[in-house]
């Protein structure tokens, strides 16, 4: 099998490049996401949006240490308290520390803050479906991981989005209803989305770029079993049997499938069979995905009042509506 590169959806613009470079040393990746970076469709100027980054780092605790120094104006008051509070309170929740807004030249920026360890973690197993549910669209990886356990999780973050979207979709779909499954898995009964007024969210982030959703998963669909592309229809179409459910459910994380079994089963591939033979294992499914995520949402939207200041979490709120 061909090793997984994560595609580059063109050269880098440079000023996403000048802000990774503001940043210490001793990233293993960082990429670039969201509106900013994806013009949507109904925004008249793309500049206007805020730049969004997330920034994965090896030593939480030295990287913050160091970037306390070079940029002490991207920490609220907590910065008083030294890069080890910083550093625990990043790893509490799902993981992630999230930055105030900035300036950085003419444009605004913010970023979150995650450890290389927690986000391995939340690609394979969904622990949080915070970080691996923004890696499910596109984003810009202005610096690519180094460590090939990444790039594999990677891969397996973007499988079992295709999958888990599988067994929530009918026998028959068009290409846009399969993206606009796996995009909205990570806002499944999400806090933010209940601040949002944009009730196209999802549906603008696809359309504004479905060339990109394209390239970023068609070396999937392309090898994904009892799945079909119908040429004439332009549609694509699956088997929804218990044998095609059970191939699927291989795919799907380990903790999102203990997570919502009621079954007094001690083995996963037990409790796999017995999820495939139930008819309605789509709404299970569908279930568990809700779980995760609205468990972890309330945590870490409320840790921004910590990290941003209460008008910083409030813009948050706001200013992702259209990730």
């Amino acid at each position: 099998m061909a090793k997984f590169l994560y595609p580059t959806f063109g050269a880098v613009n440079p000023i996403y490049q000048k802000v990774v470079n503001s940043f210490p040393s001793g990233m293993q990746m960082a990429f670039a996401y969201g509106s900013g970076v994806f013009h949507n469709r109904g925004k008249t100027n793309a500049t206007q949006n805020v730049l969004d980054f997330m920034i994965v780092v090896d030593d939480p605790i030295s990287w913050h240490r160091q970037n306390i120094k070079q940029n002490a104006n991207h920490y609220s008051f907590l910065k008083m308290f030294g890069p080890n509070i910083i550093s625990g309170l990043q790893e509490s929740s799902a993981g992630l520390y999230f930055s105030p807004i900035v300036q950085f030249e003419d444009r605004f920026i913010k970023y979150s803050v995650i450890n290389t360890v927690r986000l391995a973690e939340d690609l394979v197993q969904w622990r949080h479906l915070y970080a691996s549910g923004r890696l499910h669209k596109p984003v810009v990886m202005v610096k690519p991981p180094d460590d090939e356990g990444i790039q594999k999780a990677l891969e397996i973050n973007l499988r079992s989005a295709v999958h888990t979207s599988l067994m929530l979709l009918p026998e028959t779909f068009s290409e846009v209803d399969l993206f606009m499954q796996v995009a909205s898995l990570s806002y499944t009964n999400e806090i933010r989305i209940s601040f949002s007024d944009d009730e196209n969210k999802v549906k603008n982030i696809v359309n504004s770029g479905i060339d990109n959703f394209r390239v970023l998963y068609k070396p999937i669909l392309s090898s994904t079993e009892f799945l079909h592309w119908n040429e004439k229809k332009k549609s694509f179409e699956q088997e929804c049997d218990s044998k095609a459910r059970r191939h699927h459910l291989n795919f799907i994380p380990e903790n999102l499938l203990w997570g919502i079994t009621v079954n007094d089963v001690n083995n996963i591939e037990d409790l796999k069979d017995n999820l495939a033979n139930d008819s309605e294992c789509g709404i299970v499914v569908y279930d568990g995905v809700e779980q995760i995520v609205s468990q972890y949402s309330i945590s870490q939207s409320m840790k921004g009042l910590l990290t941003e200041g209460w008008s910083g979490a409030i813009n948050k709120l706001h200013s992702t509506r259209n990730k």
